[in-house]
């Protein structure tokens, strides 16, 4: 046993642990909220002038343009900011030109079908607003936000993302105003948003146009075919659910939906803390990241434990003045989704900030897919007998399902695997 001084002085030396990223963390959480208020700001507009009909329309197109938007990602929110991170200044150039290129591939299949889709669904008469909106909804898929998650850069999502994506939002709803014309929101806003990535690209990426370039976008679109995968079903499970419901139990549809409303508002505001704790994790390697994974998942932990407790607890308290008196929730649906809300915050956190800093697209793939199954079949069969509460609970099964698949595997230990990677530009 060690002397009382010996203890002592190897308390001294032992390196001090690592601190939370305060700054990169309040930096990143702030962005969302700019984003959150040019959404605000479209939405009365569109109601006000294209009435029920057009506002339908624009939220058709909106939730399919979503979808593509999250394929459009292929994967690159849960691998680019780990392969961003080491990389010198050349390097991360060539990976941020890899990562456009190989989506502008996938964008030119995905775009041009989210469009068909959108017009064969959409109302009558407002078939091509509904289907410019998800083009110009979709192309938010060519974001470089994990860029500047990889690098640490949350003033450079500012200035080259956020605040110009703000200013196009308000552009459009001005646009509306003055015509009286719903065309000009999606119009100027996919304008709006092929300049500011064109920008973007032109001023941090590694523009080129040779024949190994276009190898290494067709290399990462093969390499990433998991994580595109997990792309796919997360963008399936987030629009299914309501649809599923609606089919099987249309009386509780509006409780439904008004709490799955209020949980993806809430959603917002945790995602740009894994967001943000993925480069810093990523920053210190595999063996020296273990406890940056810890305070990463503790933290984004506590505080989707604390937005789920004010959600089953507040929703029933709050519900006539947010909805209106249109609708009612009772403590029994509010319990259930504030439950699946704090178990998404921990499934997110150990997500984005244990397995893909590991590279486990894999199990990332499986626990997403575990997840969607439990939700939607709960969802086509609890329903029918206990309403919306049947609707959160299988919310809140499929969360569960999840974090048992996540949790079985770092029961195995946290080791890459080899052939997992994302890019030989990497």
């Amino acid at each position: 046993m060690a002397a009382p001084s010996e203890a002592a002085d190897e308390m001294q030396s032992a390196p001090p642990g690592p601190r939370l990223p305060w700054r990169r963390l309040t930096s990143f959480v702030g962005l969302p909220l700019i984003s959150l208020l040019g959404s605000l700001s479209v939405l009365p507009v569109v109601g006000s002038v294209g009435g029920a009909p057009g506002l339908a329309a624009v939220a058709l197109g909106t939730t399919i343009g979503g979808g593509v938007a999250t394929l459009l990602q292929w994967g690159w929110g849960f691998v680019g900011p780990t392969l961003a991170v080491g990389l010198d200044a050349g390097g991360r150039a060539r990976l941020l030109w890899t990562s456009m290129l190989s989506r502008a591939l996938v964008g030119a299949v995905l775009l041009p079908a989210g469009a068909a889709l959108a017009a064969s669904t959409g109302p009558p008469g407002y078939r091509l607003l509904t289907a410019l909106t998800a083009v110009a909804i979709g192309m938010l898929g060519m974001s470089a936000y994990w860029f500047f998650v990889g690098t640490g850069r949350p003033g450079q999502a500012a200035r080259y993302e956020t605040l110009p994506r703000l200013a196009v939002q308000l552009l459009s709803a001005g646009a509306v105003l003055a015509t009286g014309q719903l065309l000009w929101y999606p119009a100027v806003f996919l304008v709006g948003q092929i300049l500011t990535i064109g920008y973007l690209t032109n001023r941090l990426a590694a523009v080129g146009w040779r024949r190994g370039q276009w190898a290494a976008a067709l290399d990462a679109l093969r390499d990433q075919r998991a994580s595109a995968a997990t792309d796919l079903v997360v963008a399936t499970a987030a629009t299914a659910p309501i649809s599923v419901l609606a089919a099987v139990a249309p009386g509780s549809l509006a409780v439904f939906a008004a709490c799955d409303r209020v949980q993806k508002l809430a959603q917002s505001g945790i995602q740009p803390l894994y967001n943000a704790f993925q480069g810093w994790v990523s920053e210190d390697g595999l063996g020296g990241g273990r406890r940056r994974m810890q305070l990463a998942v503790g933290t984004t932990s506590v505080a989707g434990l604390v937005a789920g407790l004010v959600v089953a607890v507040g929703l029933p308290v709050v519900d006539s003045a947010l909805f209106g008196g249109a609708v009612q929730v009772g403590f029994q649906v509010s319990v259930l989704f504030g439950a699946a809300f704090a178990v998404w915050a921990l499934v997110s956190a150990i997500t984005f900030d244990v397995l893909a800093p590991s590279r486990r697209s894999g199990v990332i793939l499986v626990s997403t897919l575990v997840g969607a199954g439990l939700a939607l079949a709960g969802m086509s069969v609890l329903p029918r007998t206990y309403g919306a509460a049947g609707g959160g609970f299988a919310v809140l099964a499929g969360q569960v399902g999840s974090l048992v698949v996540q949790c079985a595997a770092l029961g195995r230990g946290l080791h890459p695997r080899r052939r997992q990677h994302a890019s030989p530009t990497a």
